[in-house]
């Protein structure tokens, strides 16, 4: 039996001449060859092909072929570039070929897969890479072969599924200064039913897994022949740190921190005549997380939370780009000017090439045509400063909102555009309208501002004066206009409430007020006109100080600018019209430290209209103000003042009334030396000045007024103010001067004040000098005669003449109460002994004869010529001259 097994096996199985023998040592020898000699036949072509015909190394660790399933794997292959760099490998490649490939004309595969591969790119300039190298040292037949093979289009191609994973792609950049090097890795990638085949469509699918968990997906169909595709495509999750090796070369950023998912669906066709048709729907673009710092100094300058456009659609040829909407969440910018004054983010712009003129735009190109619905940007924070100054401005912006719709690179379009935020320090704006952007920018549309604090501005106040913004806000609403390549306009209303200005140096207040209210304003920057309507203070407050050294706090308050800055500053001034001034319940302190003694008052209840005030006209405004002085005064001014050149043309009346005149005691010991105790002045000065000449008139009425002690001051003039006081008051104690004075204020030494002294000191010399011209004038009388009185020769009775001038001195010392007049008698030797000498003999007559003397006789001399009396008179003659003889006398004296 086991004879007859044999023979069969021999006579069926073993038999050359049979069939099945042949076909056993077909199958044998398909089986060893495939096992066995296809392997290292696999492995010999790939290592002398990158040995000898690309001059690379080439190493592989295991090749294994089933000639059954017809599948081929390789293992652990790695090849190095020619300077020995490790350029390409991969764990495992495993290809599952299909012998239907016979029916459908074309390469099939069941399976391809490829695991752990590898692969470095490096590039050294511009123009050479590794891989450019690489594929210049193929051979020239495999570089024809290529060349057909693009000719005549892709090969005929059918995979079932193509996978690939745990990729890594390392790349190295040395075209940048800085050199760049990234790796791509993990990278999976799983594709089912790939072809190539003309009018064969297939799905297929693509998911590359990236680093970080990032995903790329692609699911839809491909046909190469022609070129045909529709599908989606989607990124998950997708890091873009590695871009800042590319940009850290050109651009002064540190790190870029992005994550990227995107998804839309396209569609890609290729007709006939070459053209290519492509479309893209529904895009949407997803980035988060952004965090950008760099720039110098080195700042974290850019955040946001979240980037994302929706409703994108593209249409080729057509050249159109549409977006339905792209919104910002949560961005936070810092942007600083620098002390240059040059913005932060110009860093970011790349400097143009020096002798590079400008590319010239291609007429013949069409524009894309771009759209967005809407723009909206929520939750913004702006971190701004200007360290151009120091210290440094600063100004932050939060809960910003940003809306901008219809947008398009069409010219003439208008963007409707919303735009609101707060500041941190409190405050905030809104401003609407439309937005032009080409071809020129435009805007026309209205801002409101509410309760913006001015402190934002005393960084840049703190530059020109010595002053501190302690507190203001600022309201506005105002309509704006900017056609496009034409002047800005503006108009509406503004109001600042609250302000409150001090002194930095003497940490006093300074300037202040509840509200100012402008109800309406018109600027237009192309005519540099600006028009006001009537500006209303609300309980205004100002303070003035002379210093010691006679400067004032508002000139010490002035910083001087440097030389370049003050010509910076020139130019032509806008043109103003305010349409009046209105003072409200106002206020004022004036302090003059100047004086030997301290001297400071206060206005109260200040209020009063300013008329229209004109920049560009000479017409003076009207100011009728009136005020409190300390607790029981009143000032008042009322005329008419260009108030922009107030020596061109002035016509004003000042007027004060129970002014307490002990407050100007430091005044009076500066000019006189004396204090006043008491008294209440009344003033009213009129001033009148056309071009430069000064005519005024003050009116001084002062009441019981009572000079204190003497103060020295080097500057004081020696006038008797005592004297002048008691000539100047009258019976009521109110002493009433006019005081006309005048000048050429045009003259670099005329002082308004030293004017007035000199008028006053004038008026006293010339009441001390002719005091009883004075009283004469009180009643009356323009002379000097009450000055004195005239007695007959030898006699001390006043002629009836004399009396009246005693009764008319009284009367005019009645009027001026306080004065005290003293009268002393004088003699005159000439005219006085001769005719006490002959009234004396006419009594001695009288006496001898026995006989009263008449009054009549004390005036006449004719009663000499009496001969009773003439005896009696040359009796006495004889008697006491007897030695001198009288005939003598007689004929001596006789014609």
């Amino acid at each position: 039996m086991a004879e007859t097994i044999k023979d069969i096996i021999m006579d069926r199985w073993l038999n050359l001449r049979r069939k099945r023998f042949w076909a056993i040592v077909t199958v044998l020898f398909y089986t060893l060859f495939g096992f066995f000699a296809a392997p290292l036949i696999v492995e010999k072509l790939v290592i002398d092909f990158v040995q000898e015909d690309l001059e690379r190394t080439a190493v592989i660790e295991k090749v294994e072929v089933n000639p059954y399933v017809m599948s081929l794997r390789v293992q652990g292959f790695e090849m190095g570039d020619s300077d020995g760099v490790r350029l390409a490998a991969f764990n495992e490649l495993f290809i599952n070929f299909q012998l239907s490939s016979l029916f459908n004309w074309a390469w099939t595969f069941e399976e391809v897969r490829l695991a752990g591969s590898f692969f470095f790119f490096e590039r050294f300039d511009p123009q050479n890479s590794r891989l450019s190298k690489l594929l210049a040292d193929l051979p020239e037949d495999q570089e024809a072969a290529t060349s057909e093979e693009e000719e005549g289009g892709a090969p005929r191609l059918l995979i079932h599924k193509l996978s690939l994973s745990e990729g890594r792609i390392d790349v190295k950049d040395n075209v940048p200064e800085t050199v760049v090097e990234t790796s791509l890795t993990p990278i999976n990638i799983s594709i089912q039913s790939l072809n190539t085949l003309p009018d064969r469509h297939g799905t297929q699918s693509v998911t590359i897994r990236l680093a970080g968990d990032a995903t790329l997906k692609w699911e839809g169909s491909l046909t190469l022949a022609p070129l045909d595709s529709e599908g989606e495509l989607e990124l998950v999750n997708l890091q873009l740190d590695p871009i800042i090796a590319y940009l850290e070369g050109v651009l002064p950023l540190e790190s870029i921190a992005i994550k990227m998912s995107s998804r839309f669906h396209y569609r890609i066709h290729m007709q006939q005549d070459g053209q290519l048709d492509a479309e893209i729907d529904d895009m949407k673009v997803e980035l988060v997380d952004i965090a950008v710092a760099g720039l110098a100094p080195e700042t974290d300058f850019l955040s946001v939370a979240k980037i994302a456009i929706d409703g994108g659609t593209m249409r080729y040829p057509e050249q159109s780009l549409h977006f339905g909407s792209l919104q910002i969440d949560q961005p936070r910018l810092t942007a600083w000017l620098d002390e240059n004054g040059k913005l932060s983010l110009d860093q970011l712009m790349p400097a143009s090439a020096e002798g590079t003129a400008p590319a010239e735009p291609d007429e013949a190109a069409s524009p894309w045509q771009l759209g967005l619905d809407e723009l909206i940007v929520e939750g913004g924070n702006l971190n701004l400063s200007d360290q151009s100054i120091q210290p440094a401005a600063r100004v932050d912006v939060s809960s910003l909102q940003f809306k901008l719709s219809e947008i398009s690179n069409q010219d003439d379009a208008l963007f409707p555009l919303e735009l609101s935020g707060s500041l941190p320090q409190g405050g905030s704006f809104n401003v609407a309208g439309s937005l032009g952007v080409f071809p020129g920018l435009s805007f026309a549309g209205s801002s409101q501002t509410k309760n913006i604090p001015l402190s934002l501005g005393q960084p840049y106040a703190q530059q020109f004066a010595h002053i501190v913004l302690e507190a203001g806000v600022l309201d506005s609403d105002i309509e704006i206009n900017m056609p496009a390549d034409q002047a800005l306009s503006a108009a509406g209303g503004v109001q600042v409430s609250g302000l409150e200005i001090n002194d930095s140096i003497t940490n006093e207040r300074l300037l202040g007020w509840d509200k100012l209210d402008i109800d309406h304003f018109e600027m237009d920057t192309g005519n540099d006109k600006l028009h006001l309507s009537e500006m209303i203070f609300e309980r205004a407050f100002g303070r003035m100080v002379v210093n010691e050294d006679r400067s004032t706090n508002l000139s010490k308050l002035v910083i001087e600018q440097a030389e370049n800055d003050a010509e910076a500053a020139t130019g032509e001034l806008m043109g103003i019209i305010i349409g009046g001034i209105r003072v409200d319940e106002g206020s004022m302190d004036f302090s003059d430290f100047s004086l030997p003694l301290p001297f400071a008052t206060h206005i109260a209840n200040l209020n009063g209209t300013i008329s229209t005030i004109d920049t560009d006209s000479t017409a003076p405004a009207n100011i009728r103000l009136e005020g409190q002085v300390d607790e029981y005064g009143l000032a008042r001014i009322d005329g008419a003042m260009n108030l922009l050149d107030p020596i061109q043309k002035t016509d004003v009346t000042v007027e004060f009334r129970n002014l307490l005149m002990s407050n100007l005691s430091p005044y009076t010991a500066q000019f006189a030396g004396r204090e006043i105790a008491e008294g209440k002045l009344g003033l009213e000065l009129k001033y009148v000045i056309n071009d430069g000449m000064l005519q005024g008139e003050n009116s001084v009425v002062m009441s019981d007024l009572v000079l204190g002690e003497k103060v020295d001051h080097p500057d004081a003039a020696s006038l008797p103010l005592g004297l002048a006081v008691a000539l100047l008051k009258d019976a009521d104690g109110v002493i009433d001067i006019e005081l006309p004075v005048e000048g050429d204020i045009n003259d670099p030494e005329f002082k308004i004040g030293g004017v007035v002294w000199k008028a006053f000191a004038g008026l006293i010399t010339k009441i001390i000098s002719a005091p009883f011209r004075l009283l004469g004038n009180l009643i009356g009388i323009d002379s000097e005669d009450l000055g004195q009185f005239e007695f007959l020769a030898g006699r001390s009775d006043l002629t009836p003449p004399e009396l009246e001038k005693v009764v008319q001195l009284k009367e005019a010392l009645q009027k001026r109460p306080e004065l005290r007049v003293e009268i002393s008698g004088v003699t005159d030797k000439s005219v006085d002994t001769p005719a006490l000498k002959l009234i004396h003999l006419r009594a001695l007559a009288y006496e001898r004869l026995g006989q009263e003397q008449e009054i009549g006789d004390r005036d006449s001399e004719s009663m000499l010529l009496d001969v009773e009396i003439r005896g009696v008179v040359e009796a006495l003659f004889t008697e006491r001259n007897p030695e001198i003889p009288l005939e003598g006398i007689k004929a001596e004296h006789t014609n």
